[in-house]
């Protein structure tokens, strides 16, 4: 087809169109365009997924919140102990909680410092007048010295007193140091003088509990001797026992478990002879308790809490354990006419060491004081027990037995042993030293 011919059908199409309708020519045909593949849809996150942001306003209020209910909770607490120390204090109960809240102190500072502790220490005491139990370790005094040792064997301090006849009292974690020759005395912990006091007259005897109560026996003008009891703070009116001459002196005094009982043992000169007498006394009341009357001569030497409602009473013709309440004899041990050297008792055993036809015997007695053993004992003087097991000590070293009479071993020291001590361990010394004691 020609040009011409191509002008002419286009002028038809044209007229044809326009007849039909003004409908657009056909565009021309175009290539088909690709799809793009469509974009995989990742499903939404759950709520816990993308958690929605948090309102500042609203964790602003939940903070204040906190802080005021953790406000309200100390004001609590302080209401609280604010109440308790009042009913504390009217009750007289405050100054020993101070008192064992110091003492609990020194415990925790002493586990933690135990430089140049260990055993075998060496004490630098070489003639002990007093060795003493406190708190696991022990304190031990000559005619000039106090040396106080921890449970660790580590040396915590050391004082000279400056009395004319120092003696020791120890309760559990304290011990006092008082003169008798004088009217003076110190209340210590393990690592510090706590009080100090001086008395209008001579100090004749001081015990103390194992919360640190201190009974003071001193002479009197107008009475026997008075017993005046102070607690472990030291700064309340004490309770005070004006003795008469009916009821004899104090000798020995010693404290129940509960820290509020005490028994003494006083003695007096009636028609001539030597009466003893056990009083059961109680901190509660002003009234005197239970009196136990011993038997006529017979002078008290030791008196041992064995429970809340026993007591030891060791006298030097016989031994005899006594009800608490009552003062009624609840067993009892007879010497027979020998005499006594030395005496100890765990509570569940009680050891005697009695001089028998010119030599020592070891006597053996259960809780109720029926004999169990008797052992030679050559020249050994003085005997030392804990709850199962029974020390002698003999002139060069340490013998061990128990309480059914059987040895266990005996340890050759090469010297005279001074004491034996139950404390966290067992304690030999001798002069100037301290060390376990094992039969190895």
């Amino acid at each position: 087809m020609n040009r011409e011919d191509r002008e002419r059908l286009e002028r038809r199409q044209r007229m044809l169109a326009r007849e039909q309708g003004s409908a657009p020519a056909a565009p021309a045909p175009q290539e088909p365009q690709r799809r793009r593949p469509r974009a995989e849809q990742t499903p939404p996150r759950s709520a816990k997924q993308n958690p929605p942001p948090e309102n500042p306003k609203i964790k602003s209020i939940s903070v204040q919140l906190q802080r005021r209910q953790r406000r309200r909770t100390t004001l609590m607490i302080a209401a609280v102990l604010v109440i308790a120390a009042v009913l504390a204090v009217a009750s007289g109960l405050f100054s020993t909680s101070i008192a064992m809240l110091g003492d609990l102190t020194d415990s925790i500072v002493l586990s933690f410092n135990r430089a140049g502790g260990g055993y075998p220490a060496s004490t630098g005491i070489r003639t002990p007048l007093q060795v003493e139990e406190l708190a696991g370790g022990f304190v031990e005094l000559d005619s000039g010295d106090v040396a106080v040792y921890s449970a660790y064997g580590a040396r915590i301090r050391a004082f000279q007193p400056g009395y004319a006849r120092p003696t020791l009292a120890v309760g559990n974690t304290r011990f006092v140091v008082y003169n008798r020759a004088g009217s003076e005395l110190t209340v210590h912990s393990r690592t510090r003088q706590l009080y100090a006091k001086t008395f209008a007259n001579p100090i004749m005897l001081c015990a103390m509990s194992q919360n640190g109560t201190l009974a003071v026996v001193t002479e009197s003008d107008r009475y026997a001797a008075e017993v005046s009891v102070y607690d472990p703070s030291f700064r309340n009116d004490p309770y005070v026992w004006k003795i008469t001459q009916e009821d004899g002196t104090p000798i020995v005094l010693s404290f129940a478990p509960d820290n509020r009982r005490f028994v003494a043992g006083t003695v007096a000169a009636r028609d001539g002879q030597l009466c003893t007498a056990v009083r059961f006394m109680n901190l509660s009341s002003d009234t005197a308790g239970s009196v136990y009357q011993a038997d006529t001569g017979s002078m008290v030497l030791k008196l041992q809490w064995l429970s809340s409602s026993r007591v030891l009473a060791v006298f030097d013709t016989y031994l005899t354990v006594l009800d608490a309440t009552t003062a009624a004899e609840v067993s009892r041990y007879d010497y027979g006419g020998s005499t006594l050297q030395s005496v100890s008792s765990s509570g569940k055993g009680t050891a005697l060491l009695l001089a028998i036809r010119g030599g020592n015997t070891l006597v053996t007695l259960d809780d109720k004081l029926t004999p169990m053993a008797m052992i030679p004992a050559g020249q050994a003087e003085k005997v030392t027990c804990t709850a199962t097991t029974i020390y002698l000590l003999t002139d060069i070293g340490v013998e061990s037995y128990s309480f059914d009479g059987v040895q266990n071993w005996s340890k050759d020291l090469g010297m005279r042993p001074q004491a034996v001590l139950d404390a966290a361990q067992t304690l030999v010394f001798t002069p100037g030293k301290a060390e376990i004691l094992t039969g190895d």
